[in-house]
Order: C-alpha cells, then structure tokens, then sequence
C-alpha cells in the first residue's frame, strides 16, 4: 500500500482563481510550536512563500495568513490593523466559542475555524477540519490490512470524560485490545486492574499503536465531538468510529458524505465490530473507502482553499453581512450549541467534574485560557 506524499504547487489541479494566490503569502504563527503545523501545511503549504512566528502578535503584513488561537485573550486592536489587506486568519483552539468574532473576523478578507458551527456565515467564515497532530502525517507509512492487525482496538488518553468511560466499557469484551487512560480512572470501577496500568505514550509510539489497531474508537474530546483522534487514524489506515448525537450529526456536517463507521451509542459500535470480526475481507474493504476517501477529502479540501481565496481576493468586497447569525444574539446560545455534543452521560460528567473543581478551587471554570490545565 503505498503511503501519501506532500503537496507541492505544480500537483495543485488548475483552476480559474489559483494562480494568483499560490505561493502569495506569508505565514504569521502566532504559537511557536502549534500542534497542527504539519497538517495546517498540508493544506495550505502550496499558498505560502515564507512562514515567520511572531508570538506577540505585533506582526502585521499584507498578502498574509494569520495562524492564531485563543483570539479572545487578544487586544482587537491587532487584528483591526488588517483591515483592507490582502490578509486572511486561520483560528484553531476555539473549541468553547469564545466569542469576539464579529470585532475580529470581519478584519479580515476570509477566515478559516475549527471547530464548526452553523451559526458562522459560510460566506466569510469557512469551516476546517481539526486534521492531525504534528508527527502523525502519513507520508513514508506503511499500512498493513486492517485485518492483520495486532489489537481489534485501542484508545489511548484522557479516560475519564465525556463519553470515554461508556466507550471503554462497551469495548472491553472485544480482544486484544490496548487501552491506557492518562488522567484519574479511579472511578471507573469496571477496569481490571491491568487496564488500570498507567502505559505512556510518546508520539511515536501512539502512532505505532493506531498502525497496530484494526479499529479506532473516537469518542467525543473535551466539549465537543471532533478531536485530533479521528483524523491521525485516518492518516495510520487504522478504522475510525465516531458518535452522532439525536440533534446533530456533526462529521456528515463538517465533512459530508463519508465512509467513517458512526454510532449513537458505544454498544452500537460493539455491535458494529462484532459483525465484522470474522469478515477480514469486509474489513479491509471498509478499511481502504476510508483510506480513499481520505486522500480524495484532503485534495478536494486543499482545491477548495485556494478556490475560495482566489475568489475574495478577485472580488474583495468588505463584509458588510453580519459574520454571525441570529442565534448568536439569544442568551445561553454557546451552552446550548457545546450540550448538543453531549449525551446524558457526558453532560452528567461534566456537571460532576465541575463541582469537584469549585469544591477544590473555589471557583467555576468557563473558559478556556493558554496554559491552563
């Protein structure tokens, strides 16, 4: 199975607005050692001419990208200095909906964010998968059959949240498995006591794990669906699983129609596994649509990038429409968007881990800030 390779402008398909915005921009990181660089490059890497990291956000350029999260901790005087330049942003790590979109956004020509909801105006806010953390690329991989493959599962992280626990309890009667939980799991009574040895991982060795698993479980991250887990096992051919709740199917929403097994609930995804475990041949199959799909969703993605950047800056028409719609206004709107990623346990746990924190500390914690634990 031959592994994926980097991008480079020339393999870039031709379209009516790409060629003036190809290799046009200068990169400003604004975090010195983001997580998603390598992914971040894959699809943008074909528009940059040099890549600089501030930090401080004093740089301002025109024929730039801005790479920059927790925006909302910034001075909007900042970003308010491009206005009227040939400048776009690209905001990660704004899982909670912070906020200040209407004061920044609108800076700028187009804006690409993670972390998706149908109240940005698609017009000028752009939707963006997660992708996959830095050093979980697949080029130079060689991926085995999914049905060759050491572990009928694995999942390896923070154990003890949102729908973590129920996923890691549907699954336990599906061996081998590996399964290591990196924060307290002290209450999850139903582990053995060899489930409870604390396995660490290092990059390298996650990544080893997710070419060694035939499925991949992807249970919500810390307040919404989507995390870096589905996409590093997409690039490792191991098979994805990820939860759909009753008011949302998110990954059909971010990503459209797509191969990945999805689930209501972890038992359905037992279910699911146990109909396939005798089947190597329906396993692979299911395996190679999701490695397909892959690659083709990150070509097409990359085309549409560019598409839409060659677009603004063809016809850079100030935005004059409101960057958020009309349910941003209602009081309570982010609780009820973050609840709809939730199911009943998850939100129950939630409401569990925020007593302990106020008992302990005193204080409830809404936000996320840098640094923070």
């Amino acid at each position: 199975m031959e592994a994926g390779k980097s991008t480079k402008p020339e393999d870039i398909p031709k379209m009516s607005n790409s060629e003036p915005v190809l290799g046009s921009y200068t990169a400003i990181w604004q975090s010195p050692n983001p997580h998603e660089r390598e992914w971040i490059e894959e699809i943008f890497g074909p528009l940059f001419k040099a890549q600089i990291t501030d930090g401080n956000h004093e740089l301002v350029l025109d024929n730039a990208i801005l790479l920059d999260a927790f925006v909302y901790c910034n001075d909007v005087k900042y970003y308010e200095q491009f206005r009227g330049k040939n400048a776009f942003l690209i905001h990660f790590l704004d899982e909670n909906f912070e906020g200040l979109y209407e004061e920044i956004y609108r800076n700028f020509l187009g804006v690409f964010r993670c972390h998706w909801s149908n109240v940005f105006n698609e017009k000028y806010v752009r939707k963006m998968p997660l992708g996959y953390s830095n050093g979980m690329g697949r080029e130079g991989r060689n991926l085995e059959p999914a049905s060759q493959r050491k572990y009928v599962w694995s999942f390896a992280g923070q154990l003890a949240k949102s729908s973590r626990p129920d996923m890691a309890k549907a699954l336990l009667p599906l061996k081998p498995y590996f399964l290591s939980g990196t924060d307290d799991i002290s209450g999850l009574t139903f582990l053995s006591s060899e489930d409870r040895e604390l396995k660490r991982l290092t990059p390298s060795d996650f990544s080893d794990l997710l070419l060694q698993s035939t499925f991949s479980p992807c249970p919500m991250g810390n307040v919404q669906l989507e995390c870096f887990r589905l996409y590093e096992a997409l690039e490792c051919g191991s098979i994805p699983i990820v939860e759909k709740r009753f008011t949302m199917d998110y990954f059909h929403e971010l990503l459209g129609e797509h191969p990945v097994p999805t689930v209501r609930s972890w038992p359905e995804a037992r279910a699911f596994i146990e109909q396939l475990l005798n089947k190597p041949a329906e396993i692979d199959a299911l395996q190679q649509r999701c490695i397909a799909w892959w690659n083709e969703y990150k070509q097409s993605y990359r085309g549409q990038v560019i598409e839409y950047i060659g677009r603004r800056v063809a016809d850079p028409e100030p935005v004059q429409e409101p960057i958020m719609g009309k349910a941003y206004s209602i009081p309570g709107w982010r609780a009820v968007e973050l609840l709809r990623h939730h199911d009943t346990h998850a939100v129950m746990r939630r409401v569990q881990r925020q007593i302990t924190r106020v008992l302990r500390q005193g204080k409830l914690r809404v936000a996320h800030r840098p640094g923070a634990k």
